[in-house]
């Protein structure tokens, strides 16, 4: 075994004195709880519940599906009556906190906003006023297209105080994704920007609408945000949300919600269709992003000062946009109604300088780091130099989210951002590795910072009342370790989603038909013989190469390994006698000259890491690969190109001109046949 692969599979253990005031204190006492929260969830779930104000108590935890609509899922909190609005805000007014920061915005230009509970109570209900001025009601559906400017967590929270049902759009899609959310869930309200600032430029937004919006027949008005007072294009239909918003009254009472009511739709691509309508509830999504947050990162916030005072609390900082999931759960919602300090930057990580996150870590004093394998592996091109030039000493806890972290973004985060040990025993700041999904609602499977001793590339255990299964086809329990399987749950939690947005049908088809009296994930992963999970990829990205089934992510980590490699991407394709074999399209790291004899070399390096079946018969070389908005590759293309098949939609990509490249860098491959 070479000194890499040991490495690879040591164990790596967070700081000791994290423990000494965690909330969980061992891994004893994780255990405990878990085992706890399986057998007697509705014990559990109730005492996590108490970290909520209820207008009303529920009357019951968990009411299980009566065969009515409520698949799996069952209800949570039944009768019980909320806003979550009022438990991320008014409810920490009240208790005296008003003057504590809660919201910390940071623009491009370094423009800086530091809300305070109070103010930023006052901001949103001056905005939900301004949308009950314009018709809004509880149960509309309010579309929100913006970019990372506040008023995106404004109008949300302004949205959850109402009773308006809040559908976020990432701010870089396209303005004919827009269009098909606001139709698919019948947005009576759209509210968008003048236009969007990136990397110091003004870029159009509004602009983007023209011919789009007016095809829209449920919008009444559209709110614009003044980001630059930009000339834009204007529609009949327009409102200067920004100049409405101020006019406003500060006081707007709270709409009393049922915990089962939904609180946003959140639309999640899936591998063939439209986008599925993800719908979150009030209660048990709130409930949910609170305890995965007060456990896992075990940060300081009003919850639980941990001996503290209210204004030296942690700093949390979440580099997602909010047009995710993880901005929703982990920067607005799960963050303000703990009661945390939650910063929020409008920017890129590279821009205006290729430091800007540790920046932003040495001015704001940030302890806690969230952010995806995609960041970190375009931060790492630039070398350690653009990191060791600011102060990071604050720094308690790392993390990630979106996909798999492979070893060589892992050991660069651990070391160089996290100044880990790489001894016998490593020890340094944890990397949180969280995997969940939008429909999830927050964390499944992660460690906990405080105690957990981390395996590279893994999601280590679940959270508490959480029970993965390992399935095969038929169903049946995957007891073998290092097994690829299936990927599911068999007992529901809090933060699921409850349905997909006029489509329950789809809801039971995609996550729950395939396992009945299982939640399916769509992912394979597998289990070491210490317990810890690794997940492998989606089901439908697995190659099939002389009968074995490789996912895409064991493939890629193996190319990733090679030290000259930035970034991989893999796909199948068509072999005469193996029936597939893998294409690799690989981004090698800045300064690094292509060649064919670094493609053997990459053969031979995946190949001596992963075993012969492993090895990419084909490799190309990109400058940059096809990404979603998200950061996620979208293999799909890369099939395309691989096989010069039709490409199909590339609506959703962040960088559509990429494609172009790489077919014209397939073509100049010629044919290849097996």
């Amino acid at each position: 075994m070479s000194e890499s692969d040991k490495e690879k599979q040591k164990k790596y253990y967070p700081e000791p004195e994290l423990a000494k005031n965690a909330r969980v204190k061992s891994m004893d006492d994780y255990n405990n709880i878990w085992k706890q929260s399986i057998d007697n969830p509705d014990k559990f779930w109730d005492k996590e519940a108490k970290m909520v104000d209820w207008f009303k108590p529920y009357s019951k935890v968990w009411q299980s599906p009566k065969g009515d609509g409520d698949d799996f899922v069952g209800k949570w909190f039944v009768d019980g009556k909320l806003n979550v609005c009022y438990n991320c805000l008014d409810r920490w007014v009240e208790k005296g906190y008003g003057d504590q920061k809660s919201l910390i915005w940071m623009g491009e230009d370094d423009t800086l906003k530091e809300y305070t509970f109070a103010s930023l109570k006052d901001k949103v209900c001056k905005a939900a006023n301004a949308l009950k001025e314009l018709g809004v009601k509880k149960g509309d559906r309010v579309c929100i297209w913006l970019p990372m400017v506040d008023d995106l967590a404004i109008s949300m929270l302004a949205c959850a105080r109402i009773g308006a049902i809040h559908s976020i759009v990432f701010g870089g899609f396209s303005a004919e994704s827009v269009k098909d959310r606001i139709d698919d869930s019948d947005c009576k309200i759209l509210i968008t920007a003048d236009e969007v600032m990136r990397a110091g430029r003004a870029r159009p937004m509004k602009d983007n609408l023209k011919g789009i919006i007016e095809t829209c027949p449920s919008i009444e008005k559209v709110a614009v945000v003044k980001v630059t007072n930009g000339d834009v294009y204007e529609y009949e239909k327009d409102v200067n949300y920004t100049a409405l918003i101020e006019k406003q009254s500060t006081e707007c009472p709270c709409e009393e919600m049922d915990a089962e009511d939904p609180l946003f739709i959140l639309y999640t691509s899936g591998t063939t269709g439209k986008p599925k309508g993800v719908v979150h509830t009030q209660g048990g999504y709130l409930v949910y992003c609170m305890s995965t947050n007060l456990y896992v990162w075990d940060y300081s916030c009003l919850v639980d000062l941990k001996g503290g005072k209210p204004s030296e609390r942690d700093v949390w900082y979440c580099t997602a946009d909010i047009g995710w999931i993880t901005g929703h759960s982990q920067i607005v919602y799960g963050p303000l109604a703990l009661g945390a300090i939650s910063v929020m930057y409008e920017g890129v990580p590279t821009w205006p300088h290729k430091g800007r996150f540790w920046e932003i870590v040495q001015k704001l004093k940030v302890t806690h780091f969230y952010t995806a394998p995609t960041a970190i592996r375009a931060l790492m091109k630039y070398g350690e130099k653009e990191v060791n030039k600011w102060d990071i000493s604050s720094l308690k806890m790392l993390g990630t989210v979106g996909e798999v972290c492979n070893w060589p973004e892992w050991i660069w985060y651990w070391k160089v951002i996290g100044k880990g040990s790489t001894g016998e025993k490593p020890v340094g700041k944890p990397i949180v590795d969280s995997y969940w999904q939008t429909e999830t609602g927050s964390y499944m499977m992660v460690n906990f910072g405080a105690i957990t001793p981390m395996k590279p590339g893994s999601c280590t255990f679940p959270f508490f009342g959480i029970n993965p299964k390992l399935l095969d086809e038929d169903g049946n329990e995957v007891k073998n370790t290092n097994t690829q399987a299936y990927f599911a749950y068999d007992m529901p939690w809090p933060g699921l989603m409850r349905t997909v947005w006029g489509n329950h049908e789809r809801f039971v088809s995609t996550y729950l038909s395939k396992f009945p009296g299982h939640y399916y994930t769509g992912d394979y992963a597998q289990i070491d013989d210490e317990g810890y999970y690794f997940i492998l990829g989606r089901a439908d990205d697995v190659i099939k190469v002389s009968g074995h089934r490789l996912g895409s992510a064991e493939v890629e980590s193996a190319i990733n390994s090679h030290p000259k490699v930035a970034e991989s991407a893999v796909c199948p394709y068509p072999h005469s006698i193996k029936g597939s074999t893998i294409f690799a399209f690989v981004t090698l790291m800045e300064g690094v000259d292509p060649s064919e004899d670094l493609k053997k070399e990459i053969q031979n390096h995946t190949r001596s890491v992963a075993g012969p079946t492993v090895k990419p018969e084909v490799i190309m070389f990109a400058d940059a690969l096809p990404k979603t908005r998200s950061g996620k590759i979208m293999r799909r293309i890369l099939k395309a190109i691989a096989t010069q098949s039709e490409i199909g939609n590339t609506m959703t990509l962040a960088n559509p001109d990429v494609v172009q490249h790489l077919v014209e860098e397939r073509a100049k491959l010629g044919k290849i046949e097996f």
